[in-house]
């Protein structure tokens, strides 16, 4: 009789942990531009009308925590950060940014 080896579960997306940016690293990387009535968090009516996409990240709230994610999003939204060096398709396949 053949015994059959134990075959371990797959990684599964939600069990690994992810690792996220630091501000200090996206300050260096992207240049955050300050904005006009706060350090660096645009509100919506602040953003001027067809902005440069690849400029702008999204401030988001998730679960108490905010994060950096590149480009304009509308769901869990915060704020807005503009930058003087643009993101890459590479940046988009990358963890977010924390912001703290």
């Amino acid at each position: 009789m053949r015994t059959r080896r134990a075959i371990p579960p797959p990684n599964h997306p939600s069990k690994r942990r992810i690792l996220y940016g630091s501000w200090e690293t996206f300050v260096e990387r992207f240049g955050p531009l300050s904005a006009p009535d706060h350090d660096y968090l645009w509100e919506i009516g602040q953003v001027p009308e067809s902005p440069s996409h690849r400029y702008w990240w999204t401030v988001l709230d998730c679960e108490g925590r905010l994060y950096l994610s590149p480009g304009l999003r509308f769901v869990n939204r915060f704020a807005f950060v503009r930058c003087a060096r643009p993101w890459t398709e590479d940046d988009q396949r990358q963890p977010d940014y924390l912001y703290d």
